[in-house]
């Protein structure tokens, strides 16, 4: 999911400025790439399993109750689950990225014609 690849450069500048306060501007940028480099290979290879795991899913609640409708339950449990618990983490008052959120778009840099 492309939100996901999104989230985790945003989070990590901002855990990298929270826990490296004595790094040079351009430390702390070069550090929270190595970070998101790292953390979203991991989440890449993570999320590779989802082509087995889903129509595994699917194949076993259709053996054991003859419908997909089971798997679809289960599949809709684990996504709300995942909801809740990344906006309690990330976008509720006081997470990790509220105020990254609420700051507003930066105005874009036109470079001069020459």
């Amino acid at each position: 999911n492309a939100s996901t690849f999104q989230m985790i450069p945003a989070i990590m500048r901002k855990e990298i400025d929270r826990l490296e306060p004595q790094m040079s501007s351009a430390e702390r940028l070069r550090q929270a790439e190595k970070e998101s480099a790292a953390i979203t290979g991991f989440t890449s290879a993570i999320a590779a399993y989802g082509a087995f795991f889903i129509p595994k899913s699917f194949g076993m609640s259709i053996a054991a109750t003859g419908s997909a409708v089971t798997a679809l339950y289960g599949f809709l449990a684990f996504y709300v689950s995942c909801l809740l618990i990344t906006w309690f983490v990330y976008a509720r008052p006081g997470g990790v990225l509220f105020d990254v959120e609420r700051r507003g778009r930066p105005e874009p840099v036109i470079a001069a014609a020459q």
